[in-house]
């Protein structure tokens, strides 16, 4: 297990930076919560989203790549063996614009615009377990953005209008959230989470394990709420 120190998010929106957080501190680089979660771009839900938290890390001096399973965002035919040139990239999702205009992928597509112009990388490939196992084994935590709701097996969510979230099963709606993945128990298949929600319905902590099949159904349950990806971050190499 990856040795790292998450706090509880102060509210139910700061889930990704504290995510951020804690990935900082396990690198060595000491900035305040408070100071991330104002530097930090929020999404139109009034949450974030991955490439808004890569962009803060690349800002700060690291590298990253998100792994991305959003087809609503970007076609698969775009990546060649799972990599693509960022200015291409560019290049497509500014052209799908002229013909999505749904608010909040445009959001979205203008967070991943900022984010290739900074040099983030992005790649698609497979999700399972030997991609998550070629990060843990370099000491590597992952930031991953999946459906707290399918992760949880909890009742769908609403929002107040002072942004706190209310459990409900008939109003509600799926949920996203962000967490760190700390490490994998080959023996029994399961997945360390590192989870800034300390009072989730799941085990009421802030760590604890998940089976690897549970793992991957929520983060490609993501792309309901607009985020299904893994978002690796790494000092620069010198």
């Amino acid at each position: 297990m990856i040795d790292l120190i998450i706090q509880t998010q102060p509210d139910d929106e700061s889930c990704g930076p504290t995510s951020l957080h804690a990935i900082y501190k396990f690198y060595g680089v000491d900035i305040p919560l408070d100071e991330i979660i104002q530097g930090i771009d929020r999404s139109l839900s009034g949450g974030t989203l991955t490439p808004m938290l890569a962009k803060h890390a690349l800002q700060n001096g690291f590298q990253t790549r998100i792994y991305i399973y959003n087809l609503n965002l970007f076609d698969p035919t775009w990546f060649h063996h799972g990599e693509a040139d960022n200015q291409f990239l560019i290049e497509k999702l500014n052209t799908q614009m002229e013909y999505k205009n749904d608010p909040y992928m445009v959001k979205e597509t203008l967070a991943y615009l900022d984010y290739l112009k900074l040099d983030g990388k992005i790649s698609m490939n497979s999700l399972n377990v030997d991609l998550l196992k070629k990060y843990f084994k370099r000491g590597i935590p992952i930031l991953t953005a999946l459906s707290a709701t399918y992760l949880y097996r909890s009742s769908r969510e609403y929002f107040t209008p002072e942004g706190k979230s209310v459990y409900d099963d008939i109003r509600g709606t799926p949920c996203g959230h962000f967490v760190v993945l700390c490490g994998y128990d080959q023996k029994k298949r399961l997945v360390v989470i590192a989870d800034p929600h300390a009072k989730n319905p799941l085990f009421h902590n802030n760590y604890y394990k998940v089976s690897i099949n549970r793992l991957i159904n929520s983060i490609m349950l993501g792309v309901l709420t607009y985020d299904a990806n893994l978002l690796i971050i790494e000092p620069k190499e010198r």
